[in-house]
């Protein structure tokens, strides 16, 4: 029989009853139980009896039973699975064409063997995305891709259709989402999750719930519950900020559902080491201009009383490098990438602080500019 949960309960401080899910380790709180008396019961029971409460499938619900401590240690085939890949995604190295906080790196691949859910913050174009399929990638597993933030119909999307056929009559069709989370060891990204419709939250409360893990086909004939298979992990990428307009803020029992990893712009040195590595043919000073201009405009950004509304990100960092690489130089690419981000309002507006920044980079050259752009004023 292979068990779904295996509950080891014991008394707190206050003598109120307690948990913790030793399979899949998830700590049972004071709120759960208050939700579930039936548990409560059951666990406490656990405890007078000195043995473990079982969670086991029996249908569509799940079954209890009370097993003790040495049949717990007997049921050692997937734990011993898990404990092997514990060891082997402590071992892998991140990609050197992507840079990640070690410590990060190794708790998004944790979060994946485990099969728990991850959402990803940081600014636009800071490698949240790229960084799920790297890791995903570095595990060997298949990462299913959903975008939220452009989906207009959420239950379309999440559950399915209901179809007409003038010879079989009305019949449901299953969304590419249900047949995702029935695969074994798939990461799926739900991309801009805070710009997401609020249906699209509801309908995923309890597939992201770790302990119900389930989606229910409404639009089909008995409503069937559909279970998500084992080590499905959720990804999901989020931007959170004044300057990210067409976001929402995210449901705090939406957020609960996640461990969160905060993914940051890069140092100055790491973004030369990357932009080196991804264009070996750009001057060095002039790439390390680049890199000096970027960090400038970060550091004003994170200032006490910042003059500008927005930063560069390592995306955009990286459309610009490539112009340099193609002959392009950083007059020609500033005012082709950099200035049309700031606004142009006047004397003290963002663009003439950009403008005076970058002026103390811009390497002079006898040479024309290569589409005879004018110089930029001073």
């Amino acid at each position: 029989m292979e068990y779904k949960q295996i509950i080891r309960g014991y008394y707190d401080d206050n003598g109120d009853v307690r948990g913790i899910d030793i399979l899949n380790d998830i700590p049972l709180t004071k709120e759960f139980f208050k939700s579930r008396p039936d548990m409560k019961q059951r666990v406490e029971k656990a405890i007078n009896t000195k043995t473990y409460l079982a969670a086991y499938e029996r249908g569509t619900r799940l079954g209890y039973k009370f097993i003790s401590k040495d049949e717990h240690m007997k049921k050692t085939p997937i734990a011993n699975t898990k404990v092997e890949l514990k060891k082997s995604y402590k071992q892998i190295k991140s990609p050197k064409d992507f840079f990640i906080d070690d410590l990060k790196w190794k708790f998004l691949l944790r979060n994946i063997v485990k099969g728990k859910n991850i959402m990803m913050t940081g600014p636009s174009g800071c490698g949240k995305t790229d960084a799920t399929f790297k890791a995903a990638n570095a595990l060997n597993r298949e990462v299913i891709y959903f975008n939220l933030g452009a989906t207009q119909d959420p239950r379309s999307t999440l559950i399915g259709n209901t179809h007409y056929n003038k010879d079989s009559g009305t019949y449901f069709s299953e969304s590419l989402f249900v047949n995702a989370i029935q695969q074994e060891n798939t990461v799926i990204l739900l991309d801009e999750l805070s710009r997401a419709h609020p249906e699209a939250w509801n309908i995923l409360m309890t597939v992201l719930d770790p302990i119900q893990r389930y989606l229910r086909l409404d639009e089909k004939d008995n409503s069937p519950t559909i279970k998500v298979a084992n080590g499905v992990s959720f990804i999901a990428t989020a931007n959170i900020g004044m300057e990210y307009t067409a976001t929402r803020v995210i449901d705090r029992a939406i957020l609960d559902r996640f461990s969160l990893i905060e993914m940051e712009p890069l140092s100055q040195e790491n973004e030369y080491t990357l932009l080196k590595g991804k264009f070996p043919s750009i001057d060095e000073k002039l790439l390390s201009n680049l890199c000096a201009i970027v960090e400038g405009i970060r550091k004003e950004i994170n200032s006490d009383a910042p003059r500008l509304s927005t930063m560069i990100s390592t995306r955009n960092t990286i459309e610009i490098a490539s112009l340099l690489d193609e002959g392009y130089n950083l007059d020609n690419a500033a005012q082709l990438l950099i200035y049309p981000l700031f606004p142009n309002d006047g004397n003290d507006s963002e663009r003439v602080f950009i403008k005076q920044l970058i002026q103390k980079y811009v390497i002079k050259s006898n040479n024309e500019d290569l589409f005879d752009i004018t110089e930029l004023e001073n």
